[in-house]
């Protein structure tokens, strides 16, 4: 929870704007969501590509190779 303040400050300070998210829609139909990207994997309609899989110990590695755009699609920490 964050006290209260003066909206108006935001609008003063340039392009600044407060938002907040609500989730409770996307919960309320999330098991229908979770079934329906199951199907559609075994059923090959949905398709993830996946760029590289490094083990956990070269995690730094991964984080530089994203940070650098060396990467196009999924990159995956393998345990």
């Amino acid at each position: 929870m964050f006290p209260p303040f003066d909206l108006m400050k935001l609008q003063e300070k340039g392009s600044i704007f407060l938002t907040r998210t609500n989730g409770l829609p996307y919960m309320k139909h999330w098991m229908e969501y979770q079934r329906d990207f199951v199907k559609w994997m075994k059923n090959e309609k949905l398709k993830l590509k996946i760029d590289h899989i490094y083990p956990l110990t070269e995690v730094a590695t991964a984080h530089e190779a994203m940070e650098a755009r060396k990467t196009s699609g999924r990159v995956l920490l393998k345990m």
